[in-house]
């Protein structure tokens, strides 16, 4: 017992310590995610004074969605370069102030359906699955600010924009395809909540 106390005590030291150095690496979620059922996770890094990398990821898994027979899966990745162009006063964090990002984002989603079936002219009826497919690939430019609170807690916003590809099965219909396999200019809006490590 006395080991893990030494060890939680060690480990909060070291964070208060790197807390006061100013954060330079992040863990961040993002809560709206939660509503279309995905976790999402970013990891957030600088490497100079004014500039950084951010990684994220996701899984989205639904299962008999809006009271139909369907299973959602799928995973997206993204990468963004940040550059700071001015930082929050009186905060020596190098992850905090106004910043514009490039980005590039990649996707895939399957929905996998059970459908019924009957034919009333031979009486016969039964059952049969089909799967569809999205595959997607996005780049553009997101801006946005981030704070970060005593060099622990960081709340972000941005927004922005970007060109999507999509591949997909363009003659069906669900609001599941119409908006992840869309092929366009697709707008971007997103808040972010983070710890420092």
């Amino acid at each position: 017992m006395k080991k893990i106390i030494c060890i939680i005590c060690s480990l909060f030291i070291f964070t208060f310590t790197q807390a006061q150095n100013g954060a330079n690496s992040l863990i961040k979620n993002s809560p709206f995610h939660f509503f279309d059922g995905t976790f999402q996770l970013s990891y957030e890094k600088s490497f100079s004074s004014n500039k950084s990398i951010n990684i994220s990821g996701g899984f989205h898994l639904r299962d008999n969605n809006n009271y139909s027979y369907s299973n959602e899966k799928g995973w997206v990745g993204e990468l963004q370069l940040r550059r700071y162009l001015l930082h929050e006063v009186n905060n020596n964090s190098k992850l905090s102030g106004f910043f514009v990002a490039p980005y590039i984002k990649g996707a895939y989603f399957s929905m996998e359906e059970e459908n019924y079936y009957y034919d009333p002219e031979y009486d016969d009826s039964g059952e049969y699955s089909s799967l569809r497919e999205i595959k997607s690939f996005q780049g553009g430019v997101l801006m946005g600010y981030q704070m970060v609170f005593s060099g622990i807690v960081s709340l972000e916003l941005f927004l922005g924009g970007g060109m999507q590809y999509a591949d997909s099965d363009k003659n069906y219909y669900s609001d599941f395809y119409q908006i992840k396999g869309y092929t366009g200019v697709v707008p971007r809006i997103g808040f972010n909540v983070g710890v420092s490590f």
